[in-house]
């Protein structure tokens, strides 16, 4: 068994995902498994990794299924019970898997760990802006009350055993799935199972193709979408009461910060 997974779901990406499959390769960690569901992708995407050669890859299809139904596919397919999540189009960094294979090894009671920072990238890899989160749980319900999205969802890793043991990502959610998994882990009693660490582990790709930042905004404005968002802000109202700010529609949409100099 590998100490981790690296997973990462697919559909029509193949600019990025070569990039996004070599920054996986190339932790410091070297014993982990990348993990790529082909989630019925039409372009080359598929094709553009089989120059990789590298027996810790492993793609496995699963048909059109859609962004939760896929990661949940792919957690039943994993190795490891550490998941590291990682969009298609997204870098991870190359100490990431290390660093919070051995928190979470540290800290038996956090489920999920992921990054404090929120570095921007382009197409070219060049960076944009940095977004800082919240470390501790009550910052986090802070956000999630006026539906920010408190964690970078490319930088989590969580044991699989207890993501799965609360039904893995909801399959009726056809968007914001991440921000739903997060109040599920805190739960009403604000239980500190999530953390961000204060250091890099992923870098964000934001491009004009991509569903929420780019053109493809259709998945956000169809009745389903809006029906998932709606879905999401009252078991947040459920959780931990209604909001404290101004409500925001687009959950990772958080006021970008000055890039600190030390960003990568």
């Amino acid at each position: 068994m590998p100490r981790a997974t690296v997973l990462i779901t697919v559909f029509n990406c193949e600019r990025y995902i070569a990039a996004a499959v070599e920054s996986a390769l190339a932790q410091t960690e070297h014993d982990i498994e990348v993990l790529v569901i082909d989630d019925g992708c039409t372009d080359r995407s598929i094709e553009v990794l089989g120059g990789f050669g590298d027996s810790r890859l492993r793609i496995a299809p699963c048909g059109r299924l859609g962004r939760a139904r896929a990661l949940n596919f792919g957690l039943a397919a994993a190795a490891a019970d550490y998941v590291a999540i990682l969009d298609a189009d997204d870098l991870t960094l190359p100490d990431r898997v290390r660093l919070q294979a051995d928190f979470l090894d540290a800290h038996e009671a956090v489920m999920l760990v992921g990054s404090r920072f929120r570095t921007v990238i382009d197409g070219d890899s060049e960076p944009v802006r940095r977004v800082v989160l919240p470390t501790e749980v009550g910052a986090m319900v802070e956000d999630l009350r006026n539906f920010i999205t408190p964690m970078f969802h490319s930088s989590v890793m969580f044991r699989k055993t207890a993501v799965l043991a609360m039904g893995g990502y909801d399959e009726d959610i056809l968007c914001v799935e991440d921000t739903d998994l997060y109040v599920r882990l805190i739960g009403p009693d604000r239980r500190p199972a999530i953390v961000n660490l204060d250091t890099d582990l992923s870098l964000k790709r934001v491009h004009p193709e991509q569903y929420h930042y780019g053109s493809k905004v259709g998945v956000w404005q169809s009745p389903w979408g809006l029906r998932s968002v709606e879905t999401v802000k009252r078991r947040i109202a459920e959780a931990f009461g209604p909001p404290i700010a101004n409500e925001d529609d687009s959950p990772d949409e958080r006021p970008p910060l000055p890039r600190a100099a030390d960003s990568r």
